[in-house]
């Protein structure tokens, strides 16, 4: 549970665990699915295929990330995503004067590669 107190309808609020080792800020999933369209003579979509369905993971956070490319991710949080596991992609450290050093991790969720 995120820090703090909520009053009202129970509505999740903040991030409730840091991810990929960082003081985390944020956290974005956005699920997708690939799709094919059967198209009869006079191109009128007569039948739908969903297929192959992935998250796109995105944490952004305080402090220097030790994710690997390539490595399993695991995360902390309840996201909702189901089976399959989640790769690292892309590590992106930020420095500046006069801030924390920031770090965005960003991953994919494959739901058939379990093992």
């Amino acid at each position: 549970m995120a820090c703090g107190t909520v009053v009202g309808d129970a509505l999740e609020f903040g991030v409730s665990d840091d991810e990929a080792s960082l003081t985390t800020q944020s956290v974005s999933i956005t699920r997708k699915i690939d799709k094919t369209e059967a198209r009869d003579k006079c191109g009128i979509i007569v039948a739908v295929a969903y297929y192959n369905p992935t998250a796109d993971v995105t944490i952004d956070g305080l402090g220097t990330s030790a994710g690997v490319l390539g490595a399993l991710l695991t995360l902390n949080g309840s996201f909702g995503l189901g089976a399959g596991n989640i790769y690292i992609e892309e590590v992106s450290v930020d420095k500046a004067n006069e801030e924390f050093v920031s770090s965005s991790v960003k991953a994919m969720q494959f739901s058939g590669i379990t093992v």
